[in-house]
């Protein structure tokens, strides 16, 4: 059913009614309905691509400038990355703060930083670059905009996975753990470092992550509002929707009962009521069958097995845990 036909059908039963104030009651109804429980249309699966640490070579950084400048060897080996592009990932002049890369020119061979380098200048140093900054993505990398929260994060290749208390750590206690960030290796922890332009979020990823993983993450999504090009998920009934829209619409009357004579003489709150009722029922039904679909609004209690280290089959080899336990 498009969304110009929901709004429709209110302003065919509610006389006055403005087509476009019914399309945004309609999705304020909509919106309550995706923020009302975790519904399996609003799980997503994405990947977090770590790559290889590059450090080949040696660079020149000058104090106050944001301007990086490559030996050839550094040079060649920054040229035409991909998964990810050179622009997502960071730079670090031997053991010094992180730097975001804003460009690259291979045929000057610099490195463009997003503020200017505030250490002192050095002339042929070592250097890192790596990816430590991550945004929410789809499953094929695409910066995804209706992103709400992680809820796991999996580590297939190492056996473990970011959960918990873990997906949820400040910038400020990643600050106070680790503040000249010298803790590399697998990520086991997310931070949350800050926004884009857009407000979609900025995560750390801790220990820096040095080594090329294919991080899988699950995630919750807002939704995204209804238009003529995103209709309700399949799964969801459109009368529920309709119902529930008419709660908002029966406000408006009541509201704007003075202001034109066609809404006098009608009991706009009884009415309202009715259509609360029909929603819950219809909503409860709704919320049955998607626990039949997946059930995921049920999170059981997470033991915090990656404070840590991070406990998983790895570890478990690598370590005599049995010497852990009293006989």
């Amino acid at each position: 059913m498009p969304f110009l036909d929901y709004a429709s059908e209110l302003v065919g039963t509610i006389p006055e009614l403005d087509i476009l104030i019914a399309q945004r009651l309609v999705n304020r109804a909509f919106h309550d309905i995706s923020e009302s429980r975790v519904w399996s249309w609003l799980r997503g699966f994405g990947v977090l691509v770590a790559p290889q640490i590059i450090f080949t070579g040696a660079a020149t950084v000058t104090q106050f400038s944001n301007t990086v400048s490559l030996n050839a060897a550094a040079n060649t080996a920054l040229n035409n990355l991909t998964n990810p592009l050179i622009t997502q990932r960071q730079f670090r002049c031997a053991a010094g703060p992180m730097y975001n890369i804003s460009a690259y020119n291979n045929g000057g061979g610099t490195l463009t930083l997003d503020r200017p380098y505030m250490e002192s200048s050095a002339a042929t140093q070592p250097y890192q670059v790596y990816r430590c900054y991550y945004q929410p993505s789809d499953s094929s990398g695409n910066l995804t905009t209706d992103f709400l929260m992680f809820k796991a994060i999996l580590n297939p290749v190492d056996g473990y996975a970011i959960v918990g208390a873990n997906l949820r750590l400040t910038r400020q206690e990643l600050d106070a753990r680790d503040p000249t960030r010298g803790a590399q290796d697998l990520a086991y922890t997310l931070a949350s470092f800050s926004v884009d332009a857009n407000g979609v979020p900025i995560y750390e990823m801790w220990p820096h992550p040095t080594s090329q993983r294919g991080y899988i993450a699950i995630y919750q999504k807002r939704g995204k509002p209804l238009s003529n090009t995103n209709d309700i998920p399949s799964t969801l009934s459109s009368d529920m929707l309709v119902e529930h829209s008419k709660d908002y619409a029966y406000d408006w009357c009541i509201a704007n009962a003075q202001r034109f004579p066609s809404l006098k003489g009608v009991d706009w709150r009884l009415l309202k009521a009715e259509a609360d009722r029909k929603y819950k029922i219809m909503l409860q039904a709704a919320r049955v069958k998607d626990d039949e679909l997946i059930l995921d609004s049920w999170i059981p209690s997470l033991r915090d097995y990656l404070s840590y280290p991070p406990i998983d089959s790895a570890f478990m080899q690598r370590h005599d845990v049995a010497g852990w336990f009293d006989d």
